[in-house]
């Protein structure tokens, strides 16, 4: 995979080795974790387009439709990173809160 998936738990990991409850210095981890993502956001496009060039023509969809599959699955992995992220640091935001109310 061209993309490594996050999983929930390395982004609350990376979260926690921060040692800091500061909104804005975990922001900052998350968008360290997400810099390779990101960088390879143009890799979800260009197989995309190619390959739907590529495509209209038969002898050209040979190679389009792999190009197709291609740009689907790094899209996918793309979201995937992104939805991931979201959703951990708002989590672990909320037990931040908690955990200094109480």
């Amino acid at each position: 995979m061209v993309i490594a998936k996050l999983s929930h738990q390395q982004v609350i990991g990376a979260l926690r080795s921060t040692g800091s409850t500061d909104p804005d210095v975990l922001f900052a981890k998350k968008e360290e974790l997400l810099a390779e993502t990101r960088r390879l956001k143009l890799l979800t496009i260009a197989p995309l387009v190619a390959g739907t060039i590529l495509t209209v023509s038969i002898i050209g969809a040979i190679v389009g439709i792999p190009m197709l599959l291609f740009g689907f699955s790094v899209r996918k992995a793309y979201k995937h990173n992104l939805d991931i992220t979201d959703a951990a640091l708002a989590e672990y935001l909320q037990s931040v809160r908690q955990s200094s109310v109480a």
